[in-house]
């Protein structure tokens, strides 16, 4: 995400989540390419993937999480 995207998307929880979305659904796109077409990698590489792709799915589900709280909480209570 560019600069004056992250700042425009801090405002609003769900563009955020939306945009997270949208470039995990890219990435998958990406991976599902590599797997139709596979290529030789070396092992370390492909466990250094592995672990990106896993970070991803913790970093979407904890945006999914906190967006979700911060819709039941009442305005002007932080989610500290």
């Amino acid at each position: 995400m560019e600069p004056s995207q992250e700042a425009a998307a801090v405002g609003n929880p769900q563009e955020t989540v939306a945009r997270i979305d949208q470039k995990a659904l890219r990435l998958s796109a990406l991976l599902r390419e590599i797997d139709n077409h596979p290529i030789e990698l070396p092992p370390e590489l492909v466990e250094r993937l592995d672990e990106i792709l896993e970070m991803l799915a913790c970093r979407v589900a904890a945006t999914r999480a906190l967006l979700h709280q911060s819709a039941y909480m009442p305005h002007g209570m932080s989610v500290a």
